[in-house]
């Protein structure tokens, strides 16, 4: 009937799609968003980057038969950024439309796209390229848009572990990429704990989609707490193995001794005085790719594409930030950071063209991962016999 309201079907998907789905079918990032939302506090995380179920809430001990998901618990698949059809979803809740599939959006939706720098001479020595997130995150918390931050922190070992920061000083301390994965969502209960109500996420594609996620399929508990998130520009994260098996054998480089990493064409470290000559090494990324984090083959999310703000070091000139505004929340942030002399900004197209260039050639290689059978959005069982063993990559 015309003008009638249509009511979205009641969502009825738990657990058992979920594991069936995305765990067992590889397709799964490792976010933590399911974690996250949990309401029963049953939802784990292995080391494989993979959700479990505890096993007091498994029925007849069965890993995907969830006790609460079989009496109505849906919070998991709602706020799985890689379940059903989750970008089509995510793009309507943020931007009230799909991406197109031209050039322009192989990136995703977007206002502008550009090179930034912090004007704060120590924040960026310590900060990655133009030290723009550590700029964002300390004037957030300045102005009381944020109460805290899930970053992620190294140890003395460089192992990298999600964190809570709520000081500039801890915004600091996280400053700088790892390479190495860290499920910064995972943070989440202890910024709760501690009387965080208005939370920024930082972190790379498929963890920054999460909290949309959450918000358009009504996991709003969890979700309404992010108020704001920096995706970071991302083709892959390594496993730990890389330092014990590749950089220390081979190069004699202690993970201990590292103070900062890059990828610009290759694997760059830099290390405490004296230990390598110059404190810098270089490795070439044909060496690292054994080293590629399982979760991160299917995901098709290059550019964070859901992030309210993304941002990388593409450029091919040092100490910028390639930075893409893409909510009506980070073009406030950005504009009210610029007019107030925080930053300095530049045209990418125009001044770094081949920055922009390559950022939307490895957004497009990095689509072509997410597998055929599950591009429509249709449950696994709706494929054809065969299919999911055949788009999966080697």
């Amino acid at each position: 009937m015309a003008g009638e309201v249509q009511k979205k079907p009641r969502w009825l998907l738990h657990w058992n799609h979920l594991q069936n789905e995305v765990v067992a079918t590889n397709v799964c990032t490792g976010c933590s968003g399911c974690i996250v939302a949990c309401p029963h506090d049953v939802l784990g995380y292995d080391e494989h980057w993979h959700p479990v179920l505890a096993e007091e809430a498994r029925v007849d001990g069965a890993a995907d038969r969830c006790v609460h998901g079989e009496k109505a618990c849906t919070m998991c698949t709602r706020a799985c950024p890689r379940f059903r059809a989750w970008e089509p979803e995510i793009d309507e809740f943020l931007h009230g439309r799909e991406r197109k599939p031209t050039q322009k959006e192989v990136i995703g939706i977007h206002q502008d796209v550009l090179l930034v720098r912090t004007v704060d001479p120590d924040w960026l020595d310590k900060g990655q390229d133009g030290g723009f997130c550590t700029a964002m995150l300390i004037w957030c918390l300045r102005k009381g848009h944020i109460d805290a931050a899930l970053v992620s922190y190294v140890d003395d070992e460089w192992r990298a572990t999600p964190g809570v920061a709520t000081t500039e000083a801890d915004v600091l301390r996280a400053a700088g990429s790892r390479y190495t994965y860290s499920a910064n969502p995972l943070a989440y209960q202890e910024a709760i704990d501690a009387g965080a109500e208005k939370l920024a996420l930082v972190g790379m594609g498929c963890m920054t989609s999460s909290p949309p996620m959450m918000m358009t399929r009504g996991a709003r508990k969890s979700g309404k707490k992010f108020v704001l998130t920096i995706g970071l520009l991302c083709s892959k994260s390594f496993t730990d193995d890389i330092f014990e098996d590749l950089i220390a054998p081979k190069y004699g480089l202690a993970r201990s001794d590292i103070v900062k990493m890059n990828i610009k064409g290759k694997l760059q470290l830099w290390t405490r005085p004296g230990v390598v000559e110059g404190d810098y090494l270089e490795v070439p990324l044909s060496e690292c790719h054994e080293f590629t984090r399982p979760g991160c083959t299917t995901c098709p999310d290059f550019a964070a594409e859901h992030a309210d703000i993304s941002m990388g070091g593409l450029g091919q000139t040092g100490g910028w930030t390639l930075t893409i505004v893409r909510t009506e929340t980070g073009r406030k942030i950005f504009d009210e950071m610029v007019s107030e002399g925080w930053l300095e900004v530049k045209s990418a197209v125009d001044e770094d063209p081949a920055a922009v260039t390559l950022m939307r050639r490895l957004a497009a290689k990095s689509r072509k991962r997410w597998p055929v059978h599950l591009r429509s959005g249709r449950p696994i069982e709706d494929a054809l016999p065969g299919v999911i063993e055949a788009t999966l990559p080697d």
